[in-house]
């Protein structure tokens, strides 16, 4: 039988230098000096276009080393799209971009044009037949998942396969998800013991693996047990002692000497821990994250403006930041972080002189947003809530909004179970591990009732604490949080607005009162601030609180408010409130007309990583508050970013 080995190895835009030089000292440099030597070993290879120009600059010795396997045959390169983004998701200019970007920087760093591609999550749709085909791709990888969901059996899924769209071929070799739980994770007796078993049954047999080159050194354990206690090194001899009835070949040399094992046509589908992670479809995170779609479509309204996407645009579609399953993902501020800086730079190039305010569907939602863009400040407002959902400050390329909502994720009810796993010593696949990365993560598995947008309206009880609010405990008074606001907009030369207004209601003890609420956003062309004009009008005083909220990716390392070190839960009276962030190096200044009490508190997540469960920060609420409302009140607040 033959044995096809595919390593994907990918880092994602926007991951820190520590952790891409981390991941190379631990698995891409020992793997490749372990197999260097072995000659019965071939392979072939992807890396991500970011990993790729990371070890290009640093690691050019590997780069050597590589193209030296490659004139040996035995190993393949792997191309795919530069930045890694789902090709599904982006417009078709953009993906051809993104492919031809990543053919043309394989062929100048190793002199070959590759014909194999590697499909970003392996998430399918038909007609990724024709994208790829079009750009020259002859083969790609999918797991056997989307072969099984097709009708196939597991006995017939020991070769190619062969499909098309709209007539254009391609090739697909199903990846063994049984191997993939195997290699490096079981002794390598037990893995060539069914390797074998499958040659007595089918000696023209042809398996592949194809997974993260990371399983080899970085996922938890593995450097240990792959490197350190000799898996790999026993693994190759495995190899030499068996290669008369497990022959390794790369996919490429395989596809061009044999014939397909017939026609498929599958249906849309990604390995089946993604199918878990998305409940069946990829896109279904783009409903479950309304912030990984308001990403996802920024993009896209970005990509309308332009011919031909800029690098950073590319750039802003790499995939991580847009999901969530075993690994952090969208929950990793740093890759959103990264997503906006890239996004905003893209449009920085594209649109530099931009001063306009409109109304576009631009999330795909049915309900027209309200867009105000200048060249100091974008603002993007959503009629739910007449509620702000991304302030961009393009001096700094930041997103200020930037901010992840408290979600109940499936797997939080390991979150015990994690604790009591702490100790064990087993090497498992990140699938099976269940690993607490720090104590009492149960503490902070809170979660929040509406999205965290800004400038949201809430209308709290009189006895409503900070800690309530915190902890998603109070009481609701009012409907203007989720419901709908009607919007209007004005525009002249030097003056961009954006008006919200509500006739909704109110709980007042017993009664049900009506309340008008108006937010009149007020923007100059080329100034790093604008101006809310907030009105209540109420039949009566009413004996609550009122409290504009504000949730904010500011970081609280080093963080001052009014001079004062920032503490996690704070309460502060005024009417001007100096934040400063160290870590970004920006002052956001709020300016009210009137006497306020400001409330503060951070937002975490807890989320699932290949290293165990972790607490991430998110950013902080600031609640501007006040005791009871006036029959008919009116206040100014300025909001000022330097």
């Amino acid at each position: 039988m033959k044995l096809t080995f595919v390593l994907h190895n990918h880092q994602p835009v926007g991951n820190f230098d520590y952790v891409l030089e981390s991941a190379y000292k631990h698995a891409y440099e020992p793997f490749i000096n372990s197999v260097f030597e072995c000659e019965d070993f071939r392979f072939a290879i992807h890396f991500s276009g970011y990993l790729l120009n990371y070890i290009e600059k640093n690691h050019p010795d590997f780069i050597e080393k590589i193209k030296h396997l490659v004139s040996e045959n035995r190993c393949e390169i792997i191309g795919g799209a530069m930045f890694e983004p789902i090709l599904i998701l982006l417009p078709e200019k953009d993906r051809n971009e993104q492919i031809k970007m990543m053919q043309s920087h394989i062929e100048k760093t190793f002199g070959i044009t590759p014909k194999g591609f590697w499909l970003a999550e392996r998430v399918w749709e038909q007609h990724v037949s024709k994208i790829l085909s079009e750009n020259g791709m002859e083969y790609t990888f999918l797991d056997d998942t989307h072969f099984l969901k097709s009708g196939k059996t597991e006995d017939e899924l020991t070769g190619y396969f062969i499909t098309e769209d709209e007539g254009y071929p391609l090739k697909i070799f199903p990846i063994s998800k049984k191997l993939r739980y195997l290699i490096p994770f079981k002794e390598p007796s037990e893995i060539f013991s069914f390797l074998n078993n499958v040659n007595k049954e089918n000696p023209d047999a042809i398996l592949l693996l194809g997974d993260d080159g990371e399983k080899f050194g970085v996922w938890p354990g593995t450097y240990k047990y792959v490197y350190e206690e000799r898996w790999l090194e026993k693994f190759l001899n495995s190899l030499t002692q068996n290669k008369e009835t497990v022959k390794m070949v790369l996919p490429g040399e395989f596809a061009e000497e044999n014939p397909p094992k017939g026609r498929v046509y599958l249906p849309e589908s990604s390995y089946e821990e993604m199918l878990e992670w998305s409940n069946g479809n990829f896109r279904n995170f783009l409903i479950k994250y309304e912030e990984s779609n308001n990403m996802n479509k920024k993009c896209l309204y970005l990509s309308e403006k332009t011919n031909t996407p800029p690098k950073e645009l590319l750039m802003a579609e790499a995939n991580d930041a847009y999901w969530h399953g075993v690994f952090g993902g969208l929950y990793l501020p740093h890759l959103r972080i990264s997503i906006y800086e890239n996004a905003i730079k893209a449009e920085k190039k594209i649109r530099p002189e931009i001063f306009s305010v409109k109304e576009k569907d631009i999330n795909r939602d049915g309900e027209k947003e309200t867009i105000v863009e200048t060249p100091a400040l974008n603002a993007y407002f959503t009629k739910k809530g007449g509620a702000m959902y991304e302030l961009d400050f393009k001096n700094k390329n930041l997103n200020l909004l930037n901010v992840l909502t408290r979600r109940k994720e499936h797997y939080h009810k390991d979150i015990i179970e994690a604790e009591k796993e702490k100790s064990t010593s087993e090497v498992k696949t990140i699938h099976e591990l269940k690993l607490a990365k720090s104590k009492d993560l149960d503490k902070f598995l809170i979660y929040d009732w509406y999205v965290r947008k800004s400038f949201i309206d809430h209308f709290f009880r009189e006895d409503t604490t900070l800690q309530s609010v915190y902890q998603m405990k109070f009481g609701e008074q009012g409907d203007f949080v989720t419901e709908k606001f009607e919007s209007k907009i004005e525009k002249d030369e030097k003056l961009l607005t954006a008006e919200f207004e509500r006739d909704g209601h109110v709980w007042h003890g017993a009664d049900w009162e009506e309340v008008h609420v108006s937010k009149r956003f007020l923007f100059e062309k080329d100034k790093n601030e604008f101006e809310l004009i907030h009105t209540i009008n109420a039949n009566k005083e009413l004996f609550l609180f009122h409290g504009l909220e504000l949730n904010l990716m500011l970081f609280t390392d080093g963080m001052k408010i009014n001079g004062k070190d920032y503490k996690d839960f704070l309460t502060m009276p005024g009417n001007r409130f100096e934040i400063f962030d160290y870590i970004q190096n920006l002052t956001f200044i709020i300016e009210t007309s009137e006497a306020v009490e400001l409330w503060t508190y951070p937002i975490y997540t807890v989320s699932q990583s290949e290293s165990g469960f972790e607490k991430t920060f998110q950013g902080i609420s600031f609640i501007l508050t006040k005791k009871r409302i006036i029959k008919d009140e009116e206040r100014t607040i300025k909001i000022k970013i330097e």
